[in-house]
């Protein structure tokens, strides 16, 4: 089938030009029928969630565009819409979407998967590789077949032999044609053979001659000799020794006849860079697996504007350490040849410089370069992985009954191994105990060449709006509390107006490069180093860092850290860390909001006062009077307009009150999210230990598959002596001697959603 793989290609070039490309056949039809095909690009991948561009070419049986719907289906992997099968609709006879095939969600990601498409009938079938990867950097997909040869076979083969008596001699050159005004060359080849047995003939003299180029790099030399080898073949250098267009009519002479070849000298006037919809605007850095690969599209045309088909370009990258592309290519019958662009583990931005190989070294060098292709971060890391909300505290309580409405953003900022900002469009899912969240959401992608503030930045929306209220825990030791009464059978503590969020992603598990014995640092994990070992994603609405009954969890498919070579599985049961560096798996962070309300009207539990009011206040002297004061949850009031009021009955003397500032973002509780060793027991039970530290040994053991001591991610929770909001109340004594007054002290607390009772004390102002 013969179609057009590229509408109306925008080019970067020496000078501008609208190029139309030629359509990749894989496993398509021809003829007076329906046609379709399906190419993947790049056709290699591998088993770590890489992807790769499924295309889809539809024509119909008149030569126009294919229209309707066509049909892809995968028996491993996943497509575009994350399904085995997916609906395409065809727009101008082209489709496309997206297929990846990880290893640890699919034990069927292995080797050749052949995906098919249909289409009116009319299937087909492509196959993709998909290959195994070490634990860390990605060995390179391979990307294309290293460029396109455009259907040729890159020179002429002089039709069937020439027959001389009881010889066959044939007489073929390298290349299809050569650069005009250049250096170029090919090797003209003669072959004798016996016309019965087919054996080669050595010892034969043949005289070669040429109407146009030289036999030597400079011009004038029209004719020489060669003798055929072992093989029957002699074979000299013609070069285009700067002579301009035209046709070279070469004759090949020896004892028995003559036979001539004609071969083009042909004119370039442009090499032009041109886009597709093929070619991505990002690919990842290597070690990523997520679309590492791209391919670039590069024309060759003559002074006419016409495709010069058979011509060598040859590809060099800059811009990226470690970035590199298929070295050489041949321009097809539409002039147009490719090469894959590879990522290295390197961000920046790569350039790929397309230069016609006969110029390379000479005065008048033809060749381009390409835009440029931005390597980002494109597999999220647990180290990168940073989950925060604009608003912890919301005054949910402050309604009857409960809740009130509030919203806030939260975000879920994805950074590579490395550190970078992870520039591909990722899908983050979120899960709230209580209320309700937007989910799933995708992270920003990179747009341009640098990524921006919030490149790889997830942003939902959680609202008080939904499940009510948050599941009531038991209080930890230290914790404030007050016991269970007729009024509230189960007591209150801070934590029970806690709300758990987790954000969740594909990605892989942190780890401490060159950490361990060996010390090397490669950007990639090896057997002993520590590294932070992940439990399925889990809202622990009571915070004790396991499953309990009731408790959403993902069970996700993990590999047997003593056997990894068999398929990844689910149980259908929550499991902790696994014990092994994990690349492919769902990595995920909680945070916490809690539902705060009015300050409490039972004062005896939540108002902290100093003992022994009324307060005395000399002359000239001043009292300061610490307070604590909490919602019915030992928490404080948010951060709505709230403050506080003081005011004073009599004459002498003066009162001023300040707020603290915010010593605890909750008021009752407050949460440390560390990474700690952890050493798994007799029993499965993990024993947390230190605070996990990348310079500390790792213990005997540690290269070995399931590792008993490894970091994992803990909730620290610590407490106030005092909940609540806090301040002070300054007592300022009058200025000049006179009678004692006794003043009554008067504490409100102001809120926009809310106003506390005032609350009353004695002070005696001398």
């Amino acid at each position: 089938m013969q179609r057009s793989l590229f509408r109306a290609g925008a080019c970067l070039a020496l000078a501008l030009v609208i190029g139309a490309a030629c359509g990749g056949d894989d496993g398509g039809g021809g003829g007076d029928e329906d046609s379709i095909t399906l190419t993947p690009a790049p056709r290699d991948i591998n088993d770590q969630g890489q992807s790769t561009t499924l295309t889809v070419v539809a024509e119909a049986a008149n030569g126009t565009d294919g229209e309707g719907e066509v049909t892809l289906k995968a028996p491993a992997g996943l497509l575009g819409n994350g399904t085995k099968e997916i609906v395409l609709t065809l727009v101008e006879g082209q489709a496309a979407t997206t297929f990846t095939c990880a290893k640890s969600f699919d034990a069927k990601c292995a080797g050749a998967v052949r995906i098919t498409a249909d289409w009116k009938g009319v299937t087909v079938t492509s196959t993709v590789n998909v290959a195994a990867t070490d634990g860390g950097t990605n060995p390179g997909d391979g990307g294309t077949d290293g460029g396109t040869d455009g259907g040729t076979d890159g020179g002429t083969d002089g039709g069937p032999p020439t027959q001389f008596g009881d010889l066959n001699v044939t007489l073929s050159t390298a290349k299809s044609l050569l650069i005009a005004n250049t250096g170029d060359q090919t090797q003209v080849a003669v072959t004798v053979t016996n016309k019965t047995t087919g054996a080669a003939v050595p010892g034969k003299q043949i005289s070669f001659t040429t109407s146009r180029g030289s036999f030597a790099p400079a011009e004038g030399t029209n004719n020489t000799t060669a003798t055929t080898n072992t093989s029957g073949t002699a074979s000299v250098p013609l070069y285009a020794a700067n002579m301009g267009p035209g046709t070279a009519e070469i004759t090949a002479t020896l004892a028995e006849g003559s036979l001539k070849t004609n071969l083009a000298f042909t004119a370039i006037s442009t090499v032009a860079y041109i886009t597709d919809k093929t070619t991505k605007a990002l690919i990842g850095i290597e070690s990523s697996g997520r679309d590492t690969t791209t391919p670039l599209y590069f024309k060759i045309t003559d002074a006419a504007q016409k495709p010069v088909p058979g011509v060598e370009l040859s590809f060099t990258v800059s811009g990226a350490a470690e970035a590199n592309a298929t070295d050489k290519a041949v321009t097809n019958a539409e002039g147009i040849a490719s090469t894959t662009l590879r990522a290295g583990n390197t961000v920046g931005v790569a350039i790929v410089k397309a230069t016609v190989s006969a110029t390379i070294g000479s005065t008048r060098e033809l060749s381009v370069s390409h835009p440029g292709t931005p390597i980002v971060g494109g597999k999220p890391s647990d180290r990168g992985l940073v989950v925060d909300c604009v608003r912890k505290n919301l005054g949910a309580l402050h309604a009857t009954p409960p809740p009130r409405s509030l919203s806030t953003n939260c975000t879920a900022a994805l950074s590579d191994r490395f550190s970078n900002p992870v520039g591909l469009a990722t899908t983050v899912q979120w899960y709230a105990e209580a209320g309700k969240i937007n989910s799933p959401v995708d992270s920003k992608p990179q747009s341009g060449t640098t990524p921006s503030a919030d490149t790889g930045v997830a942003t939902t929306v959680f609202s008080t709006s939904g499940t009510f209220p948050p599941y009531a825990v038991t209080p930890m030791p230290g914790e404030l509390h007050v016991g269970a009464d007729l009024d509230d059978p189960q007591g209150r503590n801070a934590r029970d107006m806690a709300v758990t969020l987790i954000a969740v992603v594909g990605g892989e598990e942190d780890f401490y490069d060159g950490s361990g014995t060996s010390g090397i640092l490669n950007g990639k994990w090896d057997p002993g180093e520590w590294f932070v070992d992940l439990g399925e994603p889990l809202v622990d609405r009571n915070d004790n860092g396991k499953w309990d009954p009731g408790e959403f969890f993902i069970d996700t498919e993990r590999i047997d850290c003593a056997n990894p070579s068999a398929p990844a599985t689910k149980n259908g049961m929550w499991d902790g860390p696994n014990g092994c560096w994990d690349s492919n798996t769902q990595i995920w962070r909680p945070i916490h909001i809690v539902y705060t309300g009015p300050l409490s009207t039972d004062t005896a539990n939540h108002l902290w006062l100093p003992p022994t009011p009324p307060y005395a206040v000399g002359v000239n002297q001043s009292v300061a009077i610490r307070f604590n004061w909490s919602d019915d949850y030992f928490n404080r009031m948010s951060s709505d307009n709230a403050g506080f009021v003081v005011k004073k009955t009599g004459n002498r003397g003066s009162v001023s009150i300040l707020s603290d500032a915010n010593a605890f973002a909750y008021g009752g509780f407050e949460i440390a999210y560390e990474s700690r060793e952890a050493t798994t027991q007799a029993d499965g039970s993990l024993l947390l230990g230190d605070i996990c530290n990348s310079g500390k040994p790792t213990p005997p053991g540690s290269g070995t598959s399931p590792v008993k001591t490894r970091c994992v991610r803990h909730n620290r929770f610590s407490f106030p002596e005092k909940g609540g909001n806090s301040g002070t109340i300054t007592l300022v004594g009058a200025t000049t001697p006179g009678s004692a007054v006794q003043s009554t002290i008067d504490l409100q607390a102001n809120h926009s959603f809310s106003s506390s009772i005032i609350v009353q004390f004695p002070a005696v102002f001398q």
